[in-house]
């Protein structure tokens, strides 16, 4: 079985690159502070949404959060700042991407990093495995 949740990539100042097969349907971006706020906006919206989400993949929880906070002063775990924030391993990430198809959250997600390449590598060597065993795919762009 194939799930239908889309899976994009954005770094800070990148194009959006979807690595899910697409159709034509505009898409509706939103950036929410919590899964329950992207699965309201989701159940009101006529269109596909793709909810962001900041990512930073690391090779232990530990390291990913140490990394995130370096990069993002004032930052702390479970802080509210607008955005799905989300430091951890390639594990944790499939876990989250998984439980957002399950729910039903949102129709995508944006995985927003401040390096898109490394992030797509990431997700195709490390992430999209683990995803696959649960139905989600992914398609390298560079291979399109």
């Amino acid at each position: 079985m194939t799930t239908t949740l889309r899976i994009a990539v954005q770094a800070d100042d990148a194009e959006w690159i979807e690595l899910t097969p697409a159709d034509d349907t505009p898409v509706t971006r939103i950036r929410t502070g919590s899964l329950g706020e992207a699965a309201h906006a989701t159940s009101r919206s006529e269109r596909p949404v793709f909810v962001d989400l900041d990512v930073h993949v690391a090779d232990t929880v530990s390291h990913a959060y140490a990394e995130y906070a370096a990069q993002h002063p004032g930052w702390t775990a479970g802080a509210r700042t607008g955005t799905i924030v989300h430091p951890g391993t390639a594990t944790t990430l499939a876990n989250l991407l998984n439980d957002v198809s399950a729910a039903h959250v949102a129709d995508g997600v944006t995985l927003r990093g401040p390096d898109a390449s490394s992030l797509i590598r990431v997700l195709l060597d490390d992430v999209a495995p683990l995803l696959a065993a649960r139905g989600i795919a992914l398609r390298d762009p560079a291979a399109a």
